[in-house]
């Protein structure tokens, strides 16, 4: 995949996680509790999409590194 892409799949994931009632609760998404982390990243197929992502995202970068012969 290209770069440019996955980035453009990135951004139109985030926007649907811009809208999520979760995110919206004052109680629920308070950065102390850890709550809605494990949620996106477990039970909300949004989250899980973006986590692919980002992993291709991250392949990419090191691909890419790699063939300029620095290090990972």
């Amino acid at each position: 995949m290209e770069r440019e892409t996955v980035i453009q799949q990135m951004d139109k994931h985030l926007e649907v996680c811009k809208t999520c009632s979760l995110k919206l609760d004052k109680r629920w998404a308070r950065p102390s509790y850890n709550r809605l982390q494990k949620h996106c990243n477990e039970k909300c197929p949004t989250g899980k999409e973006l986590q692919k992502i980002a992993d291709d995202l991250d392949q990419i970068v090191k691909d890419k590194r790699k063939k300029k012969g620095m290090s990972a």
